[in-house]
């Protein structure tokens, strides 16, 4: 969550620099805490990578740029990783032998774990219902056999990660592998296999203005995050957008310390904000300088007042799925975790519930569950599964009280809380939870056990358990955090946020950026 091993790089197209105040890439800085920054091509943006270079206080790359040792270059990232710079994929076809040198340079200490080239990009053909990778012929020409090499590139979003398999001669296209595996295998001693991994802008993050984080170790890249640069500076606080945000710049606040030195009458004369618009700013701006929770009302956090709920979370082979293969509960009583896992028969999805609802209603037959966005996604499909494969439990497992603290804190507008999103690992690591450093997601888990169950394939079972303990660790750490938050009501909350001695109340002041960004 907060500490990273490897390398981490961040990657920026231009429009997320030009224009933005410097103060909003300071905040982009002191966040992400990049180790290297990548300011996207394939276009020459020679102000924006100056302003890079400038306003990060990290070693800072642009391929088309790059003209140290030819058309490709070495860049170092930090802890002993590199990548290759590739100016363009005219450089690549005018000289392959030079990345086939680079990629095997004696001369340094390390072997580049990837190749950076931002016009690889992909084209399809409706009509053909055929897609071609942009670049093919060079990669093959300039990349070894036998093995896979990953290839970064602005010019696929940062969702995008397929493995290519490419003859060696021509460049032609072997196969495509559009769910590749964590540490996959090359299609064979006569192919190129690439490793395409997207890091531009991804739709729905504010389009051209979307960052990406890599985060990489001396296997590759092991996570791509992305954000939208209004998750930074004030357009991080509710309420602001990009004209109020220009606004209050005119008026030189730039920076969330300035917004909170600004009156609340005063911030409220400034078009469509208003008193009620001015307190929900002070508000946020506070808990976001802060990392600091704060209760907007009086209400009881979900399951307060008696013992502790059990934290819950789950592992599935996808958004719509047909198993729930991993469920992970995490008691805060006695600290203890159990993991109910399917190791054997991913075709039978019982087992792994019957063995969970044994011991939760024979250990556990009073105690509440706590999920993050649970309704929506664990409870949903736990009480699915149940009813069709273990139905027996059915009656017992509705009994079972539920509480969903996502659900309770944002939408019912009850708190406000530190994360850039409403994600948990970025609420939990705001609140200076450190996890595990296991580099998964959701949805990697998930396509590991895609694998597991259509190749047989062994997973890193400890690490896919590792991970899902960390979530729900991190839940309990959000939950106890919130147990000492001050209230809305409390005569010793004196934040800038209510020094007019309004209280806030309703959902109004619960908005938060980034709410669907899980």
């Amino acid at each position: 969550m907060t500490s990273h091993a490897g390398a981490r790089l961040l990657a920026l197209p231009p429009s997320a620099v030009l224009g933005r105040p410097a103060e909003t890439l300071a905040d982009v800085d002191a966040t992400l805490e990049p180790d290297a920054v990548w300011l996207l091509g394939p276009e020459r943006e020679a102000r924006a990578f100056a302003r890079t270079r400038r306003e990060f206080d990290t070693p800072a790359f642009h391929p088309p740029l790059e003209t140290n040792d030819g058309p490709v270059s070495r860049q170092a990232l930090g802890a002993g990783l590199e990548v290759a710079v590739v100016r363009s994929i005219r450089a690549l076809r005018a000289s392959p032998a030079d990345v086939s040198r680079a990629l095997s340079d004696t001369r340094s200490s390390s072997t580049p774990i990837a190749v950076v080239c931002d016009d690889v990009t992909t084209t399809t053909r409706p009509t053909a219902l055929e897609t071609t990778l942009e670049g093919a012929a060079e990669l093959a020409a300039a990349l070894p056999t036998g093995r896979v090499t990953a290839v970064l590139t602005g010019g696929l979003p940062a969702d995008y990660d397929e493995l290519w398999h490419l003859e060696a001669e021509t460049g032609a296209v072997r196969a495509v592998e559009h769910e590749p595996q964590l540490e996959c295998e090359p299609a064979g001693d006569d192919c190129v296999s690439v490793r395409v991994r997207g890091v531009g802008p991804v739709e729905g993050y504010g389009g051209s203005a979307s960052l990406a984080v890599l985060e990489l170790d001396e296997t590759g890249v092991t996570t791509v995050d992305t954000s939208d640069t209004s998750n930074f500076g004030l357009e991080a606080v509710t309420g602001i957008g990009p004209k109020t945000a220009k606004r209050l710049a005119d008026s030189e606040v730039t920076t969330r310390a300035e917004l909170l030195e600004t009156p609340i009458d005063e911030l409220a004369d400034y078009p469509g904000v208003g008193r009620d618009g001015a307190r929900r700013m002070h508000r946020h701006a506070t808990v976001l300088e802060t990392n600091e929770p704060r209760r907007l009302t009086g209400e009881s956090l979900p399951g307060e007042g008696g013992r502790p709920p059990l934290c819950l979370d789950i592992e599935t082979d996808g958004l719509s799925p047909t198993i729930l293969w991993q469920i992970g509960v995490y008691d805060p009583v006695d600290d203890s975790y159990r993991a109910f896992v399917e190791r054997d028969d991913p075709d039978d999805p019982a087992p792994v519930l019957e063995s969970f609802c044994d011991w939760l209603f024979a250990s556990h037959p009073d105690r509440a569950l706590l999920t993050w966005n649970g309704w929506r996604f664990d409870y949903r499909h736990l009480g699915s599964f149940v009813t069709r494969h273990v139905p027996y439990y059915a009656d017992e497992w509705e009994s079972v009280p539920k509480f969903d603290l996502y659900d309770w804190a944002v939408r019912e507008g009850h708190a406000l809380l530190p994360g850039r999103t409403n994600r948990l690992d970025d609420v939990a690591g705001a609140l200076g939870y450190e996890g595990g450093g296991t580099g998964l997601d959701g949805a990697q888990t998930a396509a590991a056990y895609q694998r597991f169950v259509r190749t047989g394939e062994e997973l890193d079972w400890d690490r896919h358990e590792a991970y899902c303990e960390d979530d729900c660790r991190a839940l309990w750490h959000v939950y106890d955090r919130l147990r000492g938050a001050p209230r809305a009501a409390d005569p010793s909350d004196t934040s800038p946020a209510d020094a007019d001695g309004a209280t806030p109340t309703g959902t109004s002041g619960g908005e938060q950026t980034g709410l669907g960004d899980f």
